[in-house]
């Protein structure tokens, strides 16, 4: 049975590079976000708030609200064939 603080709690809709995500955290760290978002290893990508265009480190929090858009950016080596 939820406590009365997680009724209250709902889900957040936000996005990451057009793709849906929920949660019911209104911070989160920027390579949580990544991760969730199948962007792995999050250490290879930089979070930025497509609002305002703020960037993210990995282990920096994260507000989130409603409808807020992400992008995530490649920043780690590029594979060779």
């Amino acid at each position: 049975m939820e406590s009365h603080e997680e009724q209250k709690r709902h889900e957040i809709e936000y996005f990451v590079n057009g793709e849906k995500q929920e949660t019911k955290e209104h911070k989160l760290k920027a390579s949580e976000i990544l991760g969730r978002a199948g962007f792995t290893p999050a250490s290879d990508y930089e979070l930025e708030r497509d609002r305002g265009h703020k960037k993210f480190e990995g282990s920096e929090e994260v507000e989130i609200h409603e409808k807020e858009r992400f992008t995530a950016v490649h920043t780690g080596p590029v594979p060779t064939s």
